[in-house]
């Protein structure tokens, strides 16, 4: 496994591994990455210290792998949502409301995910530069068939995922108004991407 960590085969080994990991998401939820020590997690989660050295060879390298988590799950959740929808337009618009709600079901993902800017810059630009390469490769079809403009792919998968991240963190945190039905919030996000902002 990357950075050492150790994935346990039994039921209960994995049991603990993910106690550990779940500890660890509100620690620093909570705390914070650098106010979190090894032992705040330990204690927490009522381990011996030298258990969460069997799986984990200090704590970056359980952060990445929270980390790298987050970007499956999230990753994953969008797909599934969008499996059966057709089109590009409805794509994105079921995935940006799928995000919401995962936003919605884990606040303590944003602050997790942002916070590898200052632990690790490197860290923060692989994330969001994965997500953008795989964002485009999704888009780039949609070109070809027809649903879009031929514009730059990668520029537009920033757009969107920065769409999806600040309107995901306006229904979280509650910003301005009108956040309470996310089907609404969605459908007129979409239709501004749809016909645009400024007149000719």
């Amino acid at each position: 496994m990357e950075n050492n960590i150790k994935i346990p085969k039994t039921r209960n080994g994995r049991a603990t591994f993910n106690l550990i990991v779940d500890t660890t998401i509100d620690l620093f939820y909570k705390k914070g990455y650098f106010k979190t020590k090894i032992k705040d997690i330990t204690d927490s989660a009522g381990i011996a210290a030298g258990t969460f050295y069997l799986y984990f060879p200090n704590k970056l390298s359980l952060y990445k792998y929270i980390l790298m988590q987050f970007q499956h799950d999230i990753r994953r959740t969008i797909a599934e949502s969008v499996s059966n929808v057709k089109g590009r337009f409805e794509k994105e618009k079921e995935g940006i409301k799928t995000f919401i709600q995962y936003s919605l079901d884990n606040p303590h993902a944003y602050n997790i995910i942002w916070e590898s800017l200052y632990i690790d810059k490197k860290l923060f630009i692989d994330y969001y530069d994965g997500f953008a390469k795989r964002y485009e490769r999704g888009l780039n079809p949609s070109i070809k068939d027809g649903e879009m403009h031929d514009v730059d792919t990668e520029l537009v998968s920033y757009i969107l995922m920065g769409v999806a991240n600040f309107i995901g963190l306006k229904v979280l945190l509650d910003l301005g108004k009108n956040n309470d039905d996310i089907d609404e919030v969605v459908e007129q996000v979409m239709s501004i991407i749809k016909t645009g902002i400024f007149k000719d």
